[in-house]
């Protein structure tokens, strides 16, 4: 099977890591710009920018958009399924969709993020009616910083969730952050 692996410009780890897990991957970077992508100016620049590659995007049997920017709403999921003639698969959807699938009501969240990144992960996850019922943010600011978050610090944030009684699931965010050799 080939896919297309879509990834932010700041993101140095999720190629070598997919690359581990799967054969036949093509990956296409988008320029890092700041914001999240949900405004129309925004998404208008990210549909100009794939655009230029989407015929050699599409030449694949499925893509994976390993970014948030652009699909933090349903809106965002439903345009980028709409641009696309392939399978696709969205980050932020199949973090909701797995969420959903094991009746997941209380997150445990871990981010490498600054403060101000991480909340808007946790306001994310609360308009999707998620009840964050404790996090763990890692204070790293900037894709250099998220790639090079140790893997000791992610193990101790997921067992701080691990031993949170409320938590159903403990979703740990970014792509940037290097996990799959956890």
């Amino acid at each position: 099977m080939k896919v297309s692996l879509i990834i932010s410009s700041e993101n140095s780890v999720l190629e070598n890591d997919i690359k581990n897990v799967l054969n036949h991957v093509k990956v296409f970077y988008m320029k890092y710009v700041p914001g999240h992508g949900e405004s129309e100016r925004e998404r208008r620049k990210a549909f100009d920018e794939l655009s230029g590659m989407k015929g050699e995007i599409e030449d694949a049997d499925a893509i994976i958009y390993a970014r948030s920017y652009g699909v933090f709403s349903k809106r965002g999921w439903e345009e980028f399924r709409k641009f696309f003639s392939i399978p696709l698969v969205i980050s932020t959807e199949a973090i909701i969709k797995t969420l959903k699938r094991h009746d997941t009501r209380n997150v445990f969240l871990v981010t490498p993020y600054n403060q101000f990144r991480h909340d808007f992960e946790v306001k994310w996850l609360r308009d999707l009616k998620f009840k964050v019922v404790g996090s763990v943010a890692l204070g790293r600011t900037g894709g250099p910083a998220i790639a090079s978050t140790p893997h000791d610090l992610v193990i101790d944030a997921v067992s701080i969730g691990h031993r949170n009684p409320e938590a159903d699931s403990i979703y740990v965010a970014c792509t940037i952050l290097s996990t799959i050799p956890i």
